[in-house]
């Protein structure tokens, strides 16, 4: 099965190619390739494996199809892609689809991909996401349109991406509270994200980031872009 035919392509930014994938289309799909198994799977579960191959196999194959590009991303001993030099691009999945992000031009990019969370792990999870400004945000009604969980899984999938694009740059892993929302586009759905002071000057990162999203069928999907 070539997986770029059963993917659909999606449009979010110019200069990134875009795909997403049913993953219960395909199950057990790392039966059907050739491929070797890095250490850190070895002891991965059916549906660990299936998200982990389909994610890489579809974005080698965005990098041939649209890019001419055979490079290997998987590395058999580092857990993350690893992207030829010259590309960006970043996967995410939740339950059973996947999203994958392709680009020859960005200086960052990130993709998230989320179900919306339940009422209990808003209310239990919203200190440890939200900063007091985006708590603040929420209680003055500047948030129309969107429920509680709606909005904290908004949050939640607008820094991972956001964390995910700046990771080549920075190498470590990144507060949740240590990056906040500047300013919220509820019409454009676009965010203005700024890391604090202390983060950014450490990592050497930019004063402000471009975030957007989607929302549709009980999935937040959303990006970082530059």
């Amino acid at each position: 099965m070539q997986l770029l035919e059963a993917a659909q392509p999606i449009a979010l930014a110019e200069q990134v190619v875009n795909y997403t994938l049913e993953l219960m289309d395909i199950p057990q799909i790392w039966q059907q390739y050739d491929l070797a198994r890095p250490d850190y799977l070895l002891n991965a579960v059916p549906k660990r494996l299936n998200e982990f191959y389909a994610g890489r196999i579809l974005a080698q194959a965005i990098l041939q199809q649209h890019f001419s590009c055979l490079d290997s991303i998987t590395s058999m001993s580092e857990r993350l892609p690893i992207w030829p030099k010259g590309f960006k691009g970043s996967i995410s999945h939740s339950n059973n689809k996947l999203v994958v992000a392709v680009s020859a031009q960005a200086d960052y990019l990130g993709i998230d991909i989320e179900h919306i969370v339940d009422e209990n792990f808003a209310k239990d999870s919203a200190a440890l996401i939200l900063t007091q400004s985006e708590q603040a945000l929420w209680q003055t009604g500047q948030i129309q349109g969107l429920s509680f969980c709606e909005y904290l899984t908004l949050i939640f999938s607008l820094k991972e991406s956001l964390y995910k694009a700046v990771y080549p740059v920075a190498q470590s892993y990144i507060d949740f509270l240590e990056a906040f929302v500047e300013q919220i586009d509820m019409e454009n759905q676009s965010v203005q994200f700024s890391f604090c002071p202390k983060v950014r000057e450490k990592y050497g990162l930019l004063e402000q980031h471009q975030g957007y999203w989607q929302i549709q069928d009980n999935t937040v999907l959303t990006w970082v872009f530059k």
